[in-house]
């Protein structure tokens, strides 16, 4: 199975029993891919699934802990857990080393399932482990992964980045009634590839559940808000720093992927021109940036 996201491609494989592609949700169907791409960027990452005892972290520091999932370092290596709320323990364990090439996912009976009297394995390969690995191979090849709707304007890519609530879908869905076509209604990824910056459209969509696997060449940032008018303000490469940091996914209790993950926002947008967009929820706001663009 390949599961390709900014032009990574995660091959999943399970010698032990047949494999079960649930629990994707449907914007994840056109990031799954049968076969291999030599584009340049591409990036290869094996993920094998092992159905044996998991290792033991007891005296590996864990360095990450939320209600769902911790994450343990002991040097250069690296162990993922996802703990089932109502087993008090893990269902499954990631284990890989930096720079990540290979990642052995140890699963639990807890992912066995039968199907017409055959036993499948549950993909674990899925949120959050899905997320928390792309944002490590973003970082380590010069990319980042953030909240924010991306369009297609001729060709031309421009992102809108927001938290929650900043109107990511809604805009997105303004374009779509305008006929333009928009690769993600909430989360992106950026990779600066032969020198220039490409926006990948990824699996995780917003409200307006869009979600496609294509990529643009990178020539705008806009930070959006909704407002009772339409405004558009450039901004210096330091305000947009500031702005692009809350809407970055950043493992901040990491301090080498921290640093990659900075140093690559501080080239993007020393390279890419940023505004503030206050708008409303209305199509109006794709007619003034065409003409802004234009």
């Amino acid at each position: 199975m390949n599961i390709v996201i900014a032009n990574i491609h995660f091959l999943i494989s399970s010698k032990d029993i047949p494999l079960l592609r649930e629990p994707y949700r449907k914007t994840y169907a056109p990031f799954i891919a049968d076969t291999m791409s030599s584009d340049e960027g591409s990036v290869n990452i094996d993920v094998s699934l092992e159905i044996t005892d998991f290792p033991s972290t007891d005296h590996i520091t864990r360095i990450f802990k939320t209600d769902s999932w911790s994450i343990f370092r002991n040097g250069n290596e690296y162990f993922w857990t996802d703990i089932s709320s109502s087993l008090d323990k893990p269902t499954c364990l990631a284990r890989f080393h930096r720079p990540i090439e290979k990642v052995k996912v140890y699963c639990g009976k807890e992912l066995f399932k039968e199907e017409n009297g055959k036993k499948l394995l549950m993909n674990p390969f899925s949120y959050p482990l899905d997320q928390i690995l792309l944002i490590y191979v973003l970082a380590e090849r010069e990319g980042a992964f953030m909240h924010a709707s991306a369009v297609d304007f001729n060709g031309k890519g421009y992102i809108f980045p927001g938290r929650s609530g900043a109107g990511k879908s809604t805009i997105s869905r303004n374009f779509v009634l305008k006929n333009r076509e928009v690769l993600s209604d909430d989360r992106v990824a950026i990779r600066k590839i032969g020198g220039s910056f490409t926006v990948f459209g990824t699996p995780w969509s917003g409200d307006a559940e869009i979600a496609e696997n294509r990529n643009l060449p990178l020539k705008g940032i806009f930070f959006i808000r909704q407002s009772d008018e339409i405004v558009i303000k450039e901004l210096t490469p330091a305000e947009a720093a500031e702005r692009i940091m809350p809407v970055t996914s950043i493992p901040w209790y990491d301090e080498e992927a921290l640093s990659s993950i900075l140093s690559f926002c501080e080239d993007l947008v020393l390279h890419i021109p940023a505004y503030d967009l206050h708008f409303t929820p209305s199509t109006e706001v794709v007619d003034v940036l065409e003409k802004f663009l234009s």
